[in-house]
Parts: C-alpha cells; sequence; structure tokens
C-alpha cells in the first residue's frame, strides 16, 4: 500500500470514529443527559477539525484524485456523487459551527425553562439535521473511496 492509499484510508477512518462520536452523543441527547451529550460533541467538533486540518493537508499533498473508470460511469454515477458529497459536506460544516455556536451558548442558561428561552429548540433541530447531513456526507464519501480506489483504481 503506497503512501498516499495509507493517507486516503486515515481520512476515511478518521471521518468514520468521528461519526460514531457523534452517534454516541446524539444517543445521550436523546436520553436527555446534558453533560455526557456535551463532552460527545465536543470531542466530536475536535476531531472534526483536525480531520479538516489533515484532510487539507492531504489534498495539497496529493491534490485531488482522478477517476480512472469508464467515461459513462464518469458522468452516470461518479460526478453526481460527488457533487452531492461535496454539497453535503459543506452544508454539514456550516450546520456544525451554527449547532456548536447554539449549543455552546445555551449552556450558560442551564438547563430547564431558560436554556428553552436561550435556543435549546434550535440547537435540536439544528441537531437533527446535522445528524442528518452528516451520514449523507458519511454515505457518499464512501461511494467516493470506492469508486476511486476498489472499483476503479489507477493502473
Amino acid at each position: 500500500m503506497d503512501a498516499k492509499m495509507i493517507m486516503w484510508s486515515s481520512v476515511l477512518v478518521g471521518l468514520t470514529v468521528a461519526y460514531g462520536v457523534a452517534c454516541l452523543g446524539a444517543y445521550e441527547a436523546r436520553k436527555g443527559n446534558v453533560q455526557p451529550h456535551s463532552r460527545w460533541m465536543l470531542t466530536m467538533s475536535t476531531m472534526i477539525g483536525v480531520w479538516l486540518v489533515a484532510y487539507l493537508i492531504k489534498l495539497q499533498l496529493f491534490g485531488n484524485e482522478q477517476f480512472h473508470g469508464p467515461s459513462e460511469q464518469y458522468r452516470q454515477w461518479y460526478l453526481p456523487i460527488l457533487s452531492v458529497h461535496i454539497t453535503l459536506a459543506l452544508s454539514t460544516i456550516g450546520l456544525g459551527i451554527a449547532n456548536l455556536y447554539s449549543g455552546l451558548s445555551s449552556l450558560r442558561f442551564g438547563i430547564g425553562a431558560g436554556a428553552m428561552r436561550a435556543g435549546v429548540g434550535r440547537h435540536r433541530t439544528l441537531g437533527r439535521l446535522l445528524m442528518w447531513s452528516l451520514s449523507g456526507t458519511m454515505v457518499t464519501a464512501y461511494a467516493v473511496f470506492f469508486m476511486l480506489f476498489v472499483w476503479y483504481p489507477a493502473q
């Protein structure tokens, strides 16, 4: 396995681990456990921040990957899935920043009626949208990875 494949695999594994941590945080939120929820989500936010820096370094070192499959597959499958992936990834980053801000600003008001006035309802709504967006990003990331490195690898 060459350095580029190791880097791409590490990027995908890092994103998968961060997704797992986000799922744990969402689980704690559904149970109403605010402290574990905030710890898991702050951990996930840190992981995603580190992941984004690593991804940018990977792009700088290796550039974008070229699709090596048939041109028909490129137009029919690769480009639409890549476009959806990029759109979901960007919306996930935006929703994540907005939800992190919403959650952190709600914490200072505590739990209960004060927190609800402070925007916990908005935080909950954004969180649900964020988990759907993150899930879609994960599915399309795997699809792009498999198309580039498993189904149509460079010769």
